[in-house]
């Protein structure tokens, strides 16, 4: 039999390899579909937004690419183990290393083109419906068909063709590293029962907990010092929990009076022998894990929350200050109905940074004013027109400032900080012909989002506000009966405003359909990526156990031959496996948790449900990738 023939019937024999044949063709699919989607011309005449954000496509796959490159390179390995006594029964036989070699290497090729053909196939019927489940999530209205992108299918060959090759070459190299011996006795060479490093297991666990305290610091401040430390202390802390934390608790596991009762001397036996080997995948997992449900938790949450963070961006429906009437009348004109209508008057004021002492230099974060030394505006409103704005917008409403007092509005959602910084009353003294305010309210009503720049407001009483020597311009806010629909009145109304357009309104639906544009694509690319990720690394937990299964075949019969029976056997290989696939999981949790927590106070929200959701669903897919992996290694080792 030629090799290539025999290399065809090891195809063939798909049934061993079909967790790992899937994992490869989920993601050429999804590498493909990926590439489809971004050059989809219906997506493109849809939404010219669409263009310039598929970006976004072309960064997820490059991201693709590299993991599937990571996750066959650590397959193959798992695969070579498990075949070496069949290897050295090739050698037995009379093929010589390099015929073996030329044997792996078809093999592997074969399963990429396998994958390939699988995977383009499967993306081209599928990719019409992401494209509609895409559109779906960024609120277009698309009429998806079936299309195969040439350029895609020639892209995503070529780039896993790279791959495979790759890998193939450095596995048919491999086979020159065993010699005869080595391969037939690869099921009988024990692992030595590691040493034990109380120092590092201690240390491990410190630096984790410093990259979690590090979370709680103010970031901003610091970024580019503290975000990159913090990594470092939590990825070499998980790397050294795994390596040296875990064989420390087993060790003193082992010294409890419970580890000689029942089958636990056999599970802490195994655990330990293996728990060496295993540490840096165990490590890459709970990152790769830790990354993902960050990932996908915050693309879940930004989404999750598109209308709270488009109302507070904007208010109102429309906002303008100026041309009034000739707004209204191409109002008029539209299907718009205008529900209500609220007038402000408003005095912009400059303030030199300097002339602003603390508590108010920390909004610099949200420039809510010019660089130092350069002016920035305050906006001030008289109290009646306040009370307007107040019973419009459903708020209470403040009792008036006095003479030489006034009230915060926090006009935008980043001067919640307010809260964090002011204890009512505080001075701001203002160096200049206006005199100083005493601060003593705050409240979160909205003006109107007419600025380049975010502003502070401050709400003084009437006379106050009628001696400022600004000149003062009236902001008329529009609330609309549905203000997600647009028949052509925001472009009328940008051609009216022309340059000023920027300047002198401001509406609610632009904002909202390039929001829902971006986050729905970000949190589309997300969850994808992360379910990639997911599936590939329940993949090589499976690989593992089950190469470790067949290395594991004579200590079973050995220990069912001294009356362990099969349920006791069956009770070993689930909290064996259980401890390999939770370990990862549930460190790679804290890790994520930690992360949501400084999201959750960058973006001000409770992000539990979207974060519980993501998680659900995380957790979901690895039980089954557990049960599956339980019933494969006791099909081998019983």
């Amino acid at each position: 039999m030629s090799l290539s023939k025999l290399a065809f019937q090891n195809l063939k024999n798909i049934r061993q390899n079909v967790m790992y044949l899937g994992a490869v063709t989920f993601a050429i699919l999804i590498y493909y579909t990926f590439l489809a989607i971004r050059s989809n011309e219906a997506m493109l005449q849809a939404n010219e937004l669409y263009g310039k954000l598929g970006t976004v496509f072309t960064g997820a796959s490059v991201i693709l690419a590299l993991f599937s490159a990571i996750f066959i390179w650590y397959s193959s390995d798992f695969f070579l183990r498990r075949r070496k006594k069949e290897i050295g029964l090739y050698a037995l036989l009379g093929l010589e290393r390099g015929q073996i070699a030329r044997l792996i290497f078809l093999e592997t090729m074969g399963y990429g083109v396998i994958g390939l053909i699988l995977g383009i196939a499967i993306g081209t019927v599928a990719s019409k419906y992401f494209v509609q489940l895409l559109a779906s999530v960024m609120a277009m209205q698309v009429d998806a068909t079936f299309t195969i992108s040439g350029a895609s299918v020639l892209q995503t060959i070529g780039v896993f063709l790279l791959i495979f090759l790759i890998i193939a070459l450095r596995s048919a190299r491999t086979i020159y590293r065993f010699t005869l011996i080595e391969l037939f006795k690869a099921e009988q060479q024990a692992e030595s029962l590691p040493k034990v490093h109380p120092i590092l297991a201690v240390l491990s666990v410190v630096l984790i907990g410093v990259g979690y305290y590090l979370t709680g610091q103010p970031l901003m401040d610091h970024f580019t010092i503290v975000a990159p430390l913090l990594m470092l202390c939590v990825i070499l802390g998980t790397f050294g929990t795994m390596s040296y934390f875990t064989i420390f608790l087993l060790r003193v596991l082992s010294n409890q009076a419970r580890h000689f009762k029942g089958t636990n001397l056999i599970l802490h036996g195994q655990l330990l022998s293996r728990i060496k080997s295993n540490a840096v995948m165990l490590s890459t997992i709970t990152v790769i894990t830790a990354v993902t449900l960050t990932t996908v938790g915050t693309a879940t949450s930004i989404y999750y929350f598109i209308d709270q963070t488009v109302e507070e961006q904007v208010p109102y429906s429309l906002s303008i200050a100026s041309k009034q009437s000739e707004a209204e009348q191409l109002i008029a004109k539209s299907d718009q109905k205008i529900d209500s209508r609220t007038m402000v008057n408003v005095k912009n004021v400059d303030h030199q940074m300097t002339d602003l002492p603390n508590p108010l230099t920390f909004t610099r974060y949200y420039a809510t004013y010019a660089y130092e030394d350069q002016p920035g505006q305050f906006s001030y409103v008289n109290y009646s027109d306040y009370v307007k704005l107040a019973k419009a917008n459903g708020k209470t409403v403040i009792k008036e400032p006095k003479q030489g007092e006034a009230i915060v509005l926090e006009t935008f959602k980043g001067n919640d900080l307010l809260k964090m910084k002011i204890k009512s009353p505080v001075g701001v003294e203002i160096k200049d012909v206006h005199e100083s305010f005493r601060i003593t309210a705050a409240t979160n009503l909205p003006i109107a989002q007419l600025y380049e720049k975010q502003r502070l407001a401050f709400v003084v009483n009437d006379d106050t506000f009628a001696k400022m020597p600004e000149k003062g311009f009236t902001l008329t806010n529009y609330q609309f009966s549905d203000e997600r629909h647009d028949d052509g009145l925001m472009k009328q109304l940008t051609q009216l405003y022309g340059k000023q357009a920027d300047t002198e309104m401001a509406a609610y639906y632009p904002v909202y359909t390039m929001t829902t544009a971006t986050t729905g694509l970000l949190a589309f690319a997300a969850g994808f990526l992360g379910l990639v990720f997911l599936l590939a690394t329940g993949s090589i937990i499976y690989f593992k156990m089950l190469a470790e299964a067949e290395e594991s075949k004579q200590r079973f019969a050995i220990i069912q031959k001294i009356g362990v029976d099969e349920k006791e056997q069956t009770g070993i290989i689930r909290r064996l496996v259980g401890f390999v696939f939770s370990l990862p999981y549930a460190l790679g949790l804290v890790h994520s948790l930690v992360a949501m927590q400084v999201l959750q106070k960058l973006l001000n929200y409770n992000i539990v449900r979207p974060t519980l959701l993501a998680i659900v669903c995380y957790t979901i897919v690895y039980l089954i990738y557990y049960i599956v992996t339980v019933r494969a290694y006791r099909r081998i080792v019983t």
